[in-house]
């Protein structure tokens, strides 16, 4: 009986071991909460970053995936994006990742390693309104990301920023398709090269 227990706790450490990417708590990140911050200006982003999703509601609700994120600045001449409205929209910032957005009920919308500036997997909107609030959003999928069209329903993937630094970028998270299917809260720390 005691063999048993022992061969059974054995097994699950090593499953648990075995996930690499992919885990059930994501311990080091946690949930932040309140208006956007930034510390540091957006180009200082550049480089490699570890992402964290972590789930709070949908059917993966508790488990958590990791994946790799390179950013970089985006082309002066493609920051600017013409949207309607007295609120500035610009994407200082694009990139690529390589996380298992399914693994945590996320929907992918196209490459996600797309390193095309006009159609990358990553990109960071940055929005300021006339009385000088700010917000930012990282989107993730190419395809949602497509400068020449502007989308109004589909799916998505977005990461809401509360809190940038130098080493680290945290806020939540939603996905879905129309609505809501799936949401929780991200973390992404600076990777030393």
């Amino acid at each position: 009986m005691r063999t048993r227990g022992l061969v059974a706790l054995t097994m699950a450490a090593v499953a648990c071991a075995g996930r690499g990417r992919s885990g059930a708590s994501g311990d080091e990140c946690r949930p932040v909460e309140g208006p956007f911050t930034a510390s540091t200006p957006w180009d200082s982003l550049a480089g490699s970053w570890r992402l964290t999703l972590v789930v709070g509601s949908g059917p993966t609700a508790g488990q958590s995936v990791q994946g790799a994120l390179t950013l970089r600045a985006q082309d002066p001449a493609l920051r600017q994006v013409d949207r309607p409205g007295p609120t500035t929209v610009t994407v200082p910032v694009i990139g690529t990742t390589d996380i298992a957005l399914e693994q945590v009920g996320a929907v992918r919308m196209g490459d996600v390693r797309s390193a095309d500036p006009l159609q990358p997997g990553v990109a960071i909107w940055a929005s300021q309104s006339p009385d000088g609030a700010v917000s930012a959003v990282m989107r993730i999928g190419q395809e949602a990301l497509r400068s020449n069209l502007v989308r109004f329903d589909g799916g998505y993937t977005a990461l809401f920023l509360r809190q940038v630094s130098v080493n680290a970028i945290r806020g939540g998270w939603a996905s879905g398709v129309t609505t809501e299917t799936a949401s929780g809260y991200f973390c992404a720390e600076r990777v030393s090269s």
